[in-house]
């Protein structure tokens, strides 16, 4: 199915899901909440760069690899349901997570005067989550969402060797899921999997040299991404 097709199904499933809840707003309770994600890059996110020559510049051969720990925030409305064994929330999801590349790699663009790419995903969810209450204390949650990801890979210049890359925002189809507990009313804390499939990478090359480890055949790059991400969450 083209991604075009998929993203309209994801909007008319939400419309119908939301539509069909505030039909019965009277049963319901409004959720807004707030996240603090402290995030590790998964599948080829952290790969090692594989340039033998050296990492940097990254160009299309080796970026969307070598991200490192990284943090984010988020922001949530959910309708909460009681369905008599506990509660479940669709939800509409929001987040802006951060990563960057390793140390080593930072130092060499630094050595370099050059600008180091950052990577950022922002990927919004429509999903479901369940939870039930065990104590006045503990309550466990589920959930699971699928949305668009959209990733931003900040610019990559290296002046010694006139390399100026600017990529292009990608989108793809994600999906998360995760568990946790409610801390009472008001906190959460989760374990979260984002899979963000397979991002194609463009660049537009203003670069003026001729090198061709720069200036490569095609200007297309999938990398397949994912985060695992530990959520503190803020209800109110």
């Amino acid at each position: 199915m083209r991604k075009s097709n998929i993203f309209k199904s994801l909007c008319i499933f939400a419309l119908f899901v939301f539509a069909g809840f505030s039909a019965k707003a009277q049963l319901t309770h409004l959720e807004q909440s707030i996240y603090l994600n402290f995030n590790l890059p998964m599948a080829q996110f952290n790969d090692d760069a594989s340039y033998s020559n050296g990492n940097i510049p990254m160009t299309r051969y080796d970026i969307g690899k070598e991200a490192v720990a990284g943090v984010g925030i988020g922001y949530r409305v959910s309708y909460r349901f009681d369905v008599g064994f506990g509660e479940v929330s669709p939800y509409l999801n929001a987040d802006f997570q951060w990563n960057r590349v390793n140390s080593d790699l930072r130092d060499e663009y630094l050595d370099a005067d050059g600008k180091i790419p950052n990577y950022f995903n922002l990927p919004v969810f429509v999903g479901v989550n369940y939870r039930y209450q065990l104590t006045d204390v503990f309550t466990p949650f589920a959930e699971f969402g699928i949305g668009p990801d959209f990733l931003l890979v900040t610019k990559e210049t290296v002046p010694l060797t006139n390399i100026d890359l600017r990529y292009k925002l990608s989108c793809n189809v994600a999906w998360q899921i995760g568990a946790g507990c409610f801390f009472g009313e008001h906190v959460s804390a989760g374990i979260h999997y984002s899979g963000f499939g397979k991002h194609t990478i463009k660049y537009t090359d203003g670069t003026t040299d001729t090198d061709p480890v720069s200036l490569a055949d095609t200007k297309t790059q999938k990398r397949n991404l994912g985060l695992l991400s530990l959520r503190i969450g803020f209800h109110f």
